[in-house]
């Protein structure tokens, strides 16, 4: 008897915490007011970071913004109920792809990130995106092999 009271004690809990969890909205899926809050953020979590040329994507839940420098893209991806900002330079993006639809997948040297999906209004903007984030992945630097006897 004392089982089924802990059974039941746990399915109740468990659904109490569900609801106020979506009652509260902490479940609902963070998106973007506009392309000036994600320079905000980009500004915020680096400051003196100036931005230059942006897009946010369609669906408000990412958006990529230049540098005016040229120095780096920042990128602002949400994830859960918050965002994930990083900054892009050489050597950090592993792969970009389009799919047919506009959407922009983005994989980056970075064990922790999980790869983004970036969808836009058109393929154009996702094309032109993506050929600079393209320009950002790493350079493979052919060595050439040592020869016996050579010393370092």
């Amino acid at each position: 008897m004392g089982l089924f009271f802990l059974i039941v004690g746990s399915v109740v809990g468990v659904s109490v915490m569900v609801f106020f969890n979506a009652r509260l909205g902490i479940s609902t899926q963070a998106k973007l007011s506009g392309l000036d809050e994600a320079i905000m953020r980009l500004d915020t979590d680096r400051v003196g970071f100036e931005a230059g040329e942006g897009v946010l994507a369609a669906d408000g839940e990412g958006a990529l913004v230049a540098e005016r420098s040229g120095a780096c893209l920042g990128l602002v991806v949400a994830r859960g109920s918050d965002f994930v900002i990083r900054y892009l330079g050489p050597g950090r993006v592993r792969d970009v792809a389009i799919d047919n639809e506009h959407v922009l997948h983005l994989r980056l040297n970075d064990f922790v990130f999980a790869p983004a999906r970036l969808r836009f209004d058109s393929a154009e903007v996702a094309a032109d995106w993506a050929e600079r984030l393209t320009a950002l992945q790493a350079v493979a630097v052919e060595v050439a092999p040592l020869q016996a006897g050579a010393r370092s």
